[in-house]
């Protein structure tokens, strides 16, 4: 029986052309996916994100300050160790094509005790499934923050402290929760 591809690498980088964030996947199997990830669309995947998050902290303590403690702690190590430098190694095979897909849809299912999917969609067809784990988790959401402050979308996404995407309302500089 042979052994499900892994997540070997992921990429992210913002095309001002297209106002939006190129999110390339490889796995151990030389398959490359590529999608295209909307300002809207990250803000409403961050939560689902932190929301991930708070499960791997939620197993280790009840307390909802903890947790967030927790999980600030888990995105320091996990980037901390994760290999930002290396350049990215393309994919061979391209299962939904060449060209990215727009992401529209969000799913989530707990893979294992250690483990979540996060399911990637577009309004209609294929998408992926990611069976992140609490590193993976964390390296991702890291690569998505850089690639919205490079963005310069306005966007504040933080680890731990209720995981909401944030930005700067027009004209009054206070946030607002984006939804």
């Amino acid at each position: 029986m042979s052994k499900p591809p892994q997540l070997e690498q992921f990429s992210a980088s913002y095309d001002a052309a297209q106002d939006r964030i190129l999110l390339r996947i490889r796995s151990s199997d030389d398959a490359e996916f590529r999608f295209w990830i909307t300002r809207r669309y990250l803000a409403l995947l961050w939560p689902v994100l932190m929301t991930i998050a708070d499960t791997f902290s939620a197993r280790k303590s009840g307390d909802p300050l903890t947790r967030s403690t927790l999980s600030e702690l888990a995105h320091g190590k996990a980037v901390g160790n994760a290999d930002f430098a290396s350049q990215y190694h393309p994919g061979s095979v391209f299962p939904l094509g060449e060209e990215p897909v727009l992401l529209a849809r969000i799913n989530v299912n707990p893979a294992a005790a250690d483990a979540q999917t996060l399911t990637l969609l577009p309004q209609l067809g294929q998408g992926i499934n990611l069976k992140l784990d609490e590193k993976l988790l964390h390296v991702l959401a890291r690569l998505l923050q850089q690639t919205a402050t490079a963005a310069e979308w306005g966007l504040t996404l933080d680890v731990g402290s209720g995981g909401h995407a944030t930005t700067e309302a027009p004209h009054t500089g206070t946030p607002r929760l984006l939804h």
